[in-house]
């Protein structure tokens, strides 16, 4: 029996496939099936117990007392809706915090880099044409980028990830 109907479906469901990745959408749509069916099944039952007519069971039996027993029984029986034990609806509302909490961080940093990028390009901008410049004025323009054999030696060729001290140079 029902415990408690489902009115309406607490999932937006054309919300939650706009989010879905298109190589998960078959996923979504097992997902939404299963869903439907567990639904369907609950539909299927009545929402509260059929009412039973005890006076022609009074009437039949040769002990009129056992259907007021069982009456009784019936009228007093309550199914209630199980409790969330698992706390389950807090885990997931706590987590739903973090994930904003780490999302929020990722924009912040997001936006740091294209303020970096938009801070590069109006540099590489204000620079003269490629056929006018000399290493020179790329060391001046790009110190950090620029080759400086004297106050940072490198070995050829001068990739940053292949220079001894570098973090991922045991990886060579």
């Amino acid at each position: 029996m029902a415990a408690r109907r489902i009115a309406k479906s607490a999932v937006d469901w054309v919300a939650f496939k706009e989010r879905v990745p298109a190589r998960q959408q078959e996923f979504y749509r097992a997902f939404k099936h299963r869903n439907d069916l567990f639904v369907n099944k609950v539909h299927q039952y009545p929402a509260e117990l059929p009412k039973i007519d005890f006076a022609v069971y009074k009437a039949r039996l040769p002990n009129p007392a056992l259907a007021d027993e069982f009456q009784k029984a019936y009228e007093g029986l309550n199914i209630p809706y199980p409790a969330d034990k698992s706390s389950a609806v807090k885990q997931i509302e706590d987590e739903e915090k973090s994930a904003g909490a780490l999302s929020k961080a990722y924009i912040a940093e997001r936006q740091a880099e294209i303020s970096d990028a938009k801070l590069l390009l109006s540099k590489i901008d204000s620079l003269p044409k490629p056929e006018e410049m000399t290493m020179e004025m790329y060391a001046y323009y790009f110190p950090d980028l620029a080759i400086d054999p004297v106050k940072r030696p490198t070995f050829w060729p001068h990739i940053p990830n292949i220079q001894p001290g570098h973090k991922d140079a045991h990886n060579l």
